[in-house]
């Protein structure tokens, strides 16, 4: 039972974000689902949303009202980021589950359908380069790695090699250590 975990844990990882190519600018842009996508896969969850303009409209209306301001601001903030976060959590949801749900390849890019295209080829309608192995794992989680690759791209350059020169034998310590 042990080593059946140890397989599964971590998954394996065909891609990564430093597969995807520099090009000529330095951050590209992810697709994400449209409107008609994020719609189809919420579902019943828009109930969850409901509070959250409902708390937006109340604070609008405490600053246009000045008894109510005073209360709702001390009360409301923090019902106010507990609906926020319900919202940014739905919609990482919602974007995870859309593209998941894609079935056809896909340029991680722009969106454009790659059926019919061979492997290791470039997007026809935004010229970026793309592998199968990529568009699957930016399919995993899109979100993820569109921030694996921007870490990626904020670590420094590598430092040039230099010659170190000799290196002098330190006293030995009293002690026995070395």
């Amino acid at each position: 039972m042990e080593q059946e975990a140890r397989s599964v844990v971590p998954p394996p990882v065909f891609a990564t974000p430093l597969d995807v190519a520099a090009g000529g600018e330095s951050a590209p842009t992810w697709w994400q689902p449209g409107w008609h996508d994020i719609a189809r896969f919420v579902g019943w969850r828009w109930v969850l949303l409901a509070p959250a303009l409902g708390v937006v409209a109340a604070f609008v209306g405490a600053f246009l009202w000045a008894p109510l301001r005073g209360v709702l601001l001390i009360v409301g903030a923090k019902l106010l980021l507990l609906v926020a976060a319900v919202a940014l959590s739905l919609a990482a949801y919602v974007i995870r589950r859309a593209v998941r749900a894609r079935t056809e390849p896909f340029c991680i890019f722009c969106g454009y359908n790659l059926t019919g295209l061979p492997d290791n080829y470039r997007c026809p309608e935004c010229g970026r380069p793309y592998t199968w192995r990529l568009v699957d794992e930016y399919r995993k989680d899109p979100l993820w790695f569109a921030a694996r690759w921007k870490m990626h791209t904020q670590h420094p350059a590598g430092a040039t090699p230099f010659a170190a020169g000799s290196v002098r034998r330190a006293r030995r310590a009293q002690d026995g250590t070395e």
